[in-house]
């Protein structure tokens, strides 16, 4: 089947394309010479550059062109299935005579004069393949101009201006990245240009646009090289060239255009207009960091707006200026805070389909109030249930269920830590988590835990973030074992140890930081590092009152764990193309070494590796320990139902993702990894970590994907196959040899909400 609609596809895609009308199937953009400066980056400017674009192959068919010529057009415009098929997911042909090469060689001329390369020059070859047609452009740059001086002045020269705007222009210099002898670069100028002027602005010359500069270029100096001078134009008027004073702030901390206020008072320097009275007007103040007698600032204007933003409780938060008619050179600061709706109930249906061929639905409702204690503290109680059974393999019919209950409350400040307001630019909050869960094997076992934290986060800005657990307390209890499980726990102490010692009381920190400033970066990376640990206080305390007993410390009547972990991630992601295709990687390494109070990791935080965000050629933590593989009882299957862990994980994994049309994306991947035990276990023999077997032990997947990303919710499908299993004897791990007699026997497939990672 699938081998047919690949043949349609291909036979499709090119239906209405001739030798003498052919499909525009490519381009290579390449140099005669090597750009002296910035050749990668040159390239790939290039190739933006050319439009349009040929339409996107799978495999060298076009399944997006064959469903734009096999669906007729829409009965309605715009609307209906066939306007989704034809004109959202599918793609028009583009053919050859559509591309304007003359133009492209121009434009791609100019692009390298941009950069410097003023002598730049292109010429194109075109090269025709039956019913599809490509093209070559090449790009012969020439020497590049560098920068020799760069001066920074107001024309107009007055006398006021050099004690005002120029001496605030030479004051932006200072901060300057644009240095003698770098490439003349278009864009670093115009970038430059902006930076300046942003910096006038928050300096208060509030009026000051981008445009009241330009940069003069004098290429007659030397020998391909430039003199720059950024100047104010001589058009530009006295209101740009004006300093602006704030002569008063008002907040208007619950507006409401329907409603007049009902008081205005003092607070702070700013003036609060109260509507509803909802809010205490220090919790608003304390995000408005403008100031009555202070100079305008654009910066603290866009502070001010994303820290009221991230309280989560307005819907809108707008700050609008007005001259002062009273005073020269003044003005009136509004800020404008209008409301969402306090409380709101909401409700979420979801169904799961796990790797480990569990499936089931699940309810989620929930409440949530905006503002608390009158102080925007978010409130959110949610009550979740959960119902999966086994639909396939050997314990199919196996049923399990999950219930719990969490409050949440997010306070817009750092309570308690009233001497770290000054760093308030950071956006900080307060998080209180409280949560009982409740998870059932049905004749297996039954977990039930209880929850509590006390962290705090924030953001220094939209790419550097902290989140650290000042307190993390969990009671984690086997209520119910049957016969079975008893018996399994007693034939493997260290996992009966696993669950015994549950009681955990520690702290925590992580620490991520990204270059991604909006979604539609697509080369960009993320680093997050965490560490938590667990009883490392207590014990400290406890070790006061003398050694530590046989039988361990004990809190509460109950034995805690002692542990720390160190779980550093990084991700990578590069752009391909122009067509939105894209490589996607991680890598993650953690560590948890259980010590003092404990001999093992409690199992609530050990790792575990496969599923649908891990190893997606296994199933869900069926990965590991090592090379161990758990046995079967014939008349007790059931015990591979118990999750494979350890104190020790490693993973990688690469993807190339592109896009088939619309919101139907595809990608191939590849993952790997396992997972350890830091100590040896008799009863998991082979799972120990030993740095000169690890290498050989790791487990390989490989796969294909489809997704669904109409940019609101990624549904995504991925259908993987083992190709190492490091439970097999050594030498027959590489399995992908074996898969033809039961290819469809080994692929598992994962359906997921979001991406992998």
């Amino acid at each position: 089947m699938i081998a047919l609609i690949m043949l349609i596809s291909g036979c499709r895609g090119l239906k209405y394309a001739t030798p003498e009308r052919p499909l525009f199937s490519g381009y290579e953009v390449r140099f005669n010479q090597n750009p002296e400066a910035d050749a990668a980056a040159a390239q790939k400017e290039l190739e933006n550059v050319i439009e349009p674009k040929p339409n996107n192959t799978v495999f060298g068919m076009r399944p997006t062109v064959a469903l734009y010529n096999m669906t007729k057009e829409p009965k309605r415009e715009g609307k209906g299935l066939r306007n989704l098929l034809k004109y959202k997911i599918g793609s028009k042909p583009v053919y050859f005579d559509e591309v304007p090469l003359k133009d492209i060689d121009a434009a791609l001329a100019n692009r390298m004069n941009n950069r410097g390369y003023f002598s730049a020059t292109s010429r194109h070859e075109t090269k025709n393949k039956g019913r599809t047609a490509s093209v070559d452009f090449f790009v012969t740059p020439g020497r590049v101009h560098r920068i020799r001086t760069i001066a920074y002045t107001d024309s107009s020269r007055t006398v006021a201006s050099i004690d005002t705007l120029e001496k605030h222009i030479q004051m932006a210099k200072e901060k300057s990245p644009i240095k003698p002898d770098d490439p003349y670069h278009l864009a670093a100028l115009i970038a430059e240009r902006t930076r300046v002027a942003d910096e006038l602005r928050n300096m208060g010359f509030y009026r000051f646009k981008d445009d009241d500069l330009e940069f003069a270029a004098d290429t007659t100096v030397g020998d391909h090289q430039v003199d720059m001078r950024l100047r104010v134009k001589l058009t530009t008027g006295n209101d740009e060239r004006t300093r602006y004073r704030m002569s008063e702030v008002f907040v208007h901390g619950d507006h409401d255009d329907l409603l007049a206020p009902n008081d205005t008072f003092p607070e702070d320097s700013l003036k609060y207009i109260n509507y509803l009275n909802m809010f205490r007007p220090s919790t608003i103040t304390r995000g408005v960091f403008l100031r009555a007698g202070n100079y305008y600032s654009q910066l603290r204007t866009e502070q001010t707006k994303r820290y009221l933003g991230s309280y989560g409780t307005f819907r809108s938060v707008q700050v609008d200026f007005r001259d002062d008619s009273t005073k020269q050179a003044s003005l009136i600061a509004d800020v404008l805070l209008t409301p969402q709706k306090r409380f709101s109930l909401f409700t979420e249906l979801n169904a799961t389909s796990k790797s480990n061929n569990f499936a089931g639905p699940g309810l989620k409702v929930g409440f949530k109030d905006r503002d608390l204690l009158r102080g925007a503290e978010l409130l959110t109680v949610d009550l979740n249930g959960r119902f999966e059974t086994q639909l396939a393999g050997q314990n199919k019919g196996t049923n399990a269920y999950e219930i719990g209950i969490k409050a949440s409350l997010v306070l817009p400040r750092l309570a308690l830590l009233p001497f770290l307001r000054s760093a308030r630019f950071s956006v900080p909050t307060t998080r209180i988590d409280v949560g009982y869960g409740l998870f059932r094997r049905i004749g297996l076992y039954g977990l039930e835990s209880i929850n509590g934290a006390y962290s705090y986060v924030w953001r220094y800005n939209t790419q550097v973030w902290h989140d650290l657990k000042v307190l993390d307390i969990s009671y984690n209890n086997l209520y119910y074992a049957s016969d079975v499980f008893n018996t399994f726990l007693n034939g493997n102490p260290a996992i009966r140890r696993s669950f015994d010692e549950q009681f955990i009381v520690g702290v925590g920190y992580t620490y991520m930081r990204t270059s991604q400033r909006s979604k539609a970066d697509l080369s960009w990376w993320l680093l997050s590092v965490g560490t938590d640990e667990g009883g490392n206080i207590i014990s400290g305390v406890n070790a006061i009152s003398g050694p530590r007993p046989e039988e361990g410390y004990k809190l509460f009547g109950e034995r805690y764990s002692q542990f720390v972990r160190f779980r550093p991630e990084v991700r990578w992601f590069q752009r391909i193309g122009n067509k939105g295709a894209q490589i996607a990687s991680r890598v993650l390494a953690s560590v948890a070494v259980p010590y003092g109070n404990s001999s093992v990791t409690p199992y609530v935080k050990q790792f575990y590796s496969g599923g649908t965000n891990s190893l997606r050629a296994f199933r869900a933590r069926g990965v590991g320990p090592g090379t161990y593989s758990p046995s079967v009882n014939s008349d007790n299957p059931k015990n591979l139902l118990i999750d494979q862990v350890g104190d020790i994980k490693f993973e990688a994994n690469l993807e190339y993702r592109w896009v088939i049309g619309g919101p139907i994306k595809a990608a191939i991947f590849a993952d790997a990894g396992n997972v350890w035990l830091l100590n040896d276990d008799p009863q998991r023999p082979g799972g120990q970590f030993k740095w000169d077997t690890a290498l050989d032990e790791l487990a390989v997947g490989a796969g294909v994907g489809l997704r669904f990303d109409p940019e609101v919710i990624v549904i995504r499908l991925d259908l993987a196959t083992p190709l190492r299993r490091p439970d097999l004897p050594k030498g027959d791990r590489w399995v992908f040899d074996d898969q033809a007699p039961k290819l469809w026997n080994n692929f598992i497939l994962n359906i997921a909400i979001g991406y992998p990672f």
